[in-house]
């Protein structure tokens, strides 16, 4: 059977996401040169809202001497009352770091934003509270004529109770205009984002579909992003998104994020604890250690690959309990076939108690579209969901190959494991050990379109009280134990 190797995708990640980690090329600090010297930072001293040695005062002379490459902080200035968006329109690498200082955009008209950065150069953020802005709290916007790679970084800062996005990063050319337009326009630029000990809590309260930290891109290009020690708590759509469209990846890491309480605006569109969407020519890449994605109002973790290319996913340590649908949901060929592959390997998951208003299983991983499936699952426990506990499909032209160690499902609403090749290609599976019992349905089901034929192993199963027997399998499939 061919088995999925974690260092094989953790490698693919972890060169996908060098340009956010190369020391070469740091994110976001300014060139070290004779040209950057003392007058290249600015400096905060007062917590007014314009005038000398005000924020707004160094933002524009950042945006009229390129040189300035730094704005500091003077301690303990505490709040300042925006009357108008601060707009850095400099092409320069650009680090703010606030000291704590807040922003508040109470005061703001419209659907104003708190700060916007349109010019193209990197940007640091530390140490920055940003919040009640009627619009988004920050917003980056991507020049249409940028290249390269442009890197944002967001380094202990608190994103909260903005009406729209908390923070948008966004490259797709209609969005700002049109946030429902399709389009795939943007410029040939990728993102690179790096997001440390922050959180992004009660934004997107003012309008369907805004999130707590959304990242658009549009046109040639690549997001990555990698993302630690960080919160995305109560925000009215996805807690954080990764939207990539036309050619290019969706790289992402996660560490040490909690991503739960989202989606829960409007019952028009719940939402996530976190989605990430790919369409046109590209994969979605990720991986995620010790995150909870609880109590969303739709998926904990919703991934979505379409058109060419593939799915590889690596978990370790990740929890979704108590979600409004599937805890954990990886689809490939969601909404546009193109063909590729879904690769997981999940080591000790756990999901419980989702879908209270539907879905399909606690955790789902379903090859919609030609492609193969290859899941590793270990340690994984999906318990109490309300539809079912594991499911595993594949559709269409692909083989499903799946490998079970150590899982536990119990008194789940349907199957608690059920291994699906719904398509014209071939099962192959082992459950090596497992414990399946009180599950409304089967507690192993296994089901094989006549097209193919199917073969799985059980070494160690422990069921008992599954109302359609511990294993139920089609006449396709040979069950050897």
């Amino acid at each position: 059977m061919k088995q999925l190797r974690a260092m094989s995708i953790a490698a693919v990640i972890a060169a996908a996401t060098a340009a956010c980690t190369d020391e070469a090329d740091t994110p976001l600090e300014p060139a070290s040169s004779a040209s950057v010297t003392a007058a290249g930072a600015a400096q905060v001293t007062t917590n007014a809202d314009a005038g000398p040695g005000s924020f707004r005062r160094a933002v524009d002379r950042a945006n009229e001497n390129p040189a300035i490459g730094q704005i500091r902080f003077h301690a303990g200035l505490g709040t300042i009352a925006l009357r108008r968006p601060i707009v850095f329109s400099g092409s320069q690498a650009l680090t703010i770091d606030a000291t704590g200082a807040s922003l508040d955009g109470n005061g703001l008209a419209g659907t104003d934003a708190a700060l916007v950065a349109e010019g193209g150069g990197d940007l640091t953020i530390r140490r920055l509270v940003v919040h009640r802005a009627p619009g988004n709290g920050i917003t980056v916007a991507v020049p249409a004529d940028a290249g390269g790679t442009i890197r944002v970084q967001l380094e202990e800062v608190t994103i909260r109770g903005n009406a729209l996005h908390g923070v948008l990063i966004n490259d797709q050319a209609e969005y700002l205009s049109d946030p429902a337009s399709e389009s795939d326009a943007g410029s040939n630029a990728s993102i690179a984002v790096r997001v440390t000990g922050s959180t992004f809590e009660l934004n997107g309260l003012g309008a369907l579909d805004y999130d707590g930290l959304r990242v658009n891109e549009g046109g040639r290009g690549d997001i990555n992003a990698i993302v630690s020690s960080s919160r995305f708590v109560g925000n009215g759509a996805d807690g954080l998104e990764l939207d990539e469209r036309a050619v290019g990846d969706a790289v992402f890491t996660l560490s040490q994020v909690d991503l739960n309480r989202n989606g829960s605006f409007s019952t028009e569109d719940l939402d996530d604890g976190i989605d990430v969407d790919e369409a046109g020519d590209g994969s979605v890449i990720g991986r995620f250690e010790r995150v909870s994605a609880n109590s969303n109002s739709e998926q904990g973790v919703d991934l979505n690959e379409n058109g060419a290319g593939e799915l590889r996913v690596v978990m370790h340590q990740v929890e979704a309990l108590g979600n409004a649908e599937e805890g954990i949901e990886f689809e490939e060929d969601d909404d546009v076939a193109g063909g590729g592959d879904l690769e997981a390997e999940l080591d000790h998951v756990t999901t419980r108690r989702n879908g209270g208003i539907g879905g399909d299983a606690g955790l789902k991983l379903r090859e919609k579209g030609p492609g193969n499936l290859t899941a590793r699952l270990l340690n994984v426990v999906s318990t109490n969901n309300a539809i079912a506990g594991i499911l595993v499909q594949e559709d269409e032209n692909g083989k499903l190959a799946a490998e079970l160690v150590g899982v536990e499902t119990l008194s789940n609403g349907g199957d608690g494991i059920k291994l699906d090749e719904n398509g014209a290609g071939n099962l192959m599976g082992r459950i090596r050990t497992a414990t399946s019992r009180r599950n409304a349905n089967a507690g192993v089901a296994l089901e094989q379109e006549p097209s193919g034929t199917g073969e799985v192993r059980i070494q160690s199963l422990a069921g008992g009280g599954n109302l359609e027997g511990d294993v139920a399998a089609d006449a396709g499939v040979s069950v050897i134990r």
